[in-house]
């Protein structure tokens, strides 16, 4: 029985480290500018990795599914701050790449929820905000972000919002 759970968790363990070890085998497609043709090639792969450029900006969709439903009506700017891939596997949780080689550490995606109240007084909602980094510590960074001077908007943006 021991012998049994002792190679159960080394079997685990070494599952654990081989994850985090393995290497780009999967093609590698630029989201931001892939087309139509592209995405479809790579449907079927057992693994892909997405990747976004500093500066890509590209609409992304929220849904919720479970205990919770609904989802965002019209597609949000999602603007990567830096080089990243999004490793998408068939039969895995996906991944994220910070070099294009390797796996980040688990902490490096994480969920904060906040339940404020809403601005018309009839009771609360959340913000979601979704961390993605390499330090691992999504207060940390938020703390920075609130703390960081707002950009100008651009001109085309200016005129806009008149």
């Amino acid at each position: 029985m021991k012998s049994g759970m002792i190679l159960s968790a080394g079997g685990l363990l070494c599952g654990v480290l081989l994850a985090g070890c393995m290497s780009a085998s999967g093609p590698k497609v630029r989201v931001a500018t892939a087309t139509a043709e592209q995405l479809k090639e790579v449907e079927d792969k057992d693994q892909v990795w997405y990747e976004f450029q500093t500066g890509d900006v590209v609409p992304v969709a929220l849904g919720f599914m479970g205990a919770m439903e609904g989802g965002s009506e019209h597609p949000l700017a999602f603007r990567a701050k830096q080089h990243f891939y999004f490793v998408m596997f068939k039969n895995a949780p996906m991944q994220i790449s910070f070099d294009g080689s390797s796996f980040a550490g688990q902490n490096s995606s994480q969920s904060m929820i906040g339940v404020i109240p809403r601005k018309d007084g009839a009771g609360g909602q959340l913000a979601w905000m979704i961390y993605m980094g390499e330090s691992g510590d999504p207060k940390a960074e938020l703390k920075k972000l609130i703390e960081e001077p707002s950009p100008a908007p651009a001109a085309g943006q200016q005129e806009a919002s008149r």
